[in-house]
């Protein structure tokens, strides 16, 4: 496994044309900010910062963020004695993973790289896909180095030489491998108007791919321009999560009144407290924030403000006289959304090695992306069947005054789901 790395930048401040500075704004963090958390993210525990000119405040802004105590800022020629004395946990005699400047690389592939078990026997250099065209100088996103020659690429970096010229020498030495990477994985940052077609990339990665029309087309668009007003603030995802719940349980408490009115309201904050809801994750995936008690929080809080919304509109429709079956209705359709929430928190979260979800599903991630055939079609449709489209049904039967269509749907619904999942854990025991 590879937990040390070398981060390369760009020529300071004798560049004459527009570079991105590693100070550069890019969703709410500076661009080195984002390259090292990434790192970070991906398990790599030391790393050196490593630039071939002054970029001014570069130094003073890594040593004011707590986080990054891990990494060091050297200029390359200072980079052979660092490493013949092994400051900081950090040696020539590891391998260690290169990223180059002018890209931002997808931090699951490089969660991947650098879990990747026993020593380096070669050099593995990784090229951009065919539609990204290729940097400055044609140096690659990122690449793997074994013990011993990484001396060799800041040698080269050093002296400003093109690294396709420093290969042939080193694969007298050692066995030099290219790969390509796949689409999507990269995004490019070497002008200053690259950031802004890289924040919009940035931002529609936070999408779940499995996300329903109307989530994407309107829930999305709207938690995302909230998340832009507040990723410059100080407001933490766990305080959204926590408004999100207090703001849907609130909602839920006027099913129980008798004015059409008051449910049309109650469809309306419930609804927005679902947008709000998506933005937690969203701040949290952009800043790195993601935590073991943000992603409980989320999910747990999520379905306890679905339990309050089922029981408070059967009981409502019990108090107004539409009969006793709807308080039954509405505590089955919250007992069948508890009974699969705890299913899943049992399976997904308390099962998972460091308990931190990015996006909750039915399955655990590793086990939605290796199941094929039938079986990958089938948690494919359990993932659809959780989404949350039923709080527009919700709205308009409140706003028709016919909540009780509603609840005969969704305890029904809510049965079906349940008894879906246990069927699916059922056949994910039987296969390998």
């Amino acid at each position: 496994m590879i937990r040390k790395a070398l981060v390369l930048l760009p020529p300071g401040t004798e560049r004459s044309d527009d570079a991105v500075s590693p100070l550069a704004r890019l969703g709410g963090l500076s661009l080195i900010q984002r390259i090292l958390y990434g790192l970070q993210w991906a398990g790599i525990e030391k790393g050196v910062v490593l630039s071939r000119g002054e970029w001014p405040g570069l130094a003073h802004h890594l040593r004011q963020d707590p986080r990054l105590e891990a990494f060091s800022l050297l200029s390359t020629r200072a980079t052979r004695e660092f490493f013949a004395e092994g400051k900081g946990g950090f040696s020539a005699r590891e391998d260690c993973i290169v990223l180059f400047p002018f890209w931002l690389v997808d931090r699951k592939i490089l969660k991947d790289l650098c879990g990747q078990a026993g020593p380096l026997n070669e050099i593995v250099l990784f090229e951009p896909p065919p539609s990204s065209p290729p940097a400055e100088g044609g140096t690659p996103p990122l690449a793997l180095v074994p013990a011993g020659f990484s001396s060799v690429l800041i040698q080269a970096w050093e002296e400003g030489k093109i690294l396709d010229d420093e290969i042939p020498p080193l694969e007298k030495d050692v066995v030099v491998r290219r790969e390509q990477l796949s689409e999507g994985s990269l995004v490019r940052v070497e002008t200053e108007p690259d950031l802004s077609a890289a924040e919009r990339e940035l931002f529609q990665r936070l999408i779940k791919p499995t996300e329903s029309f109307l989530s994407r087309k309107f829930e999305r668009k709207v938690s995302l321009a909230i998340t832009r007003c507040l990723l410059h603030t100080r407001v933490t995802p766990n305080q959204i999560s926590i408004a999100s719940i207090l703001l849907g349980v609130f909602s839920a408490t006027l099913f129980l009144g008798k004015s059409r009115i008051l449910h049309v309201a109650g469809g309306l904050l419930l609804l927005f407290s679902s947008i709000v809801d998506g933005v937690d994750g969203e701040l949290a995936r952009l800043r790195f924030q993601e935590s073991r008690l943000g992603s409980w929080l989320d999910f747990l809080g999520d379905n306890v403000v679905h339990v309050f919304v089922f029981l408070c509109i059967g009981f409502g429709l019990y108090r107004r006289g539409e009969g006793g079956v709807y308080a039954l209705l509405g505590a089955l359709a919250a007992a069948a959304s508890l009974g699969a929430a705890s299913a899943v928190f049992l399976r997904v979260f308390l099962k998972n090695a460091d308990g931190v979800i990015t996006f909750a599903t039915p399955v655990r991630v590793e086990e939605m992306q290796h199941a094929t055939g039938r079986l990958k079609r089938r948690i494919e449709f359990i993932d659809k069947l959780s989404n949350r489209d039923f709080f527009y049904l919700i709205l308009v039967c409140a706003a028709i005054g016919q909540l009780w269509i509603f609840l005969w749907v969704a305890s029904f619904g809510s049965l079906f789901y349940f008894f879906n999942l246990v069927y699916l854990y059922y056949r994910m025991r039987a296969t390998r």
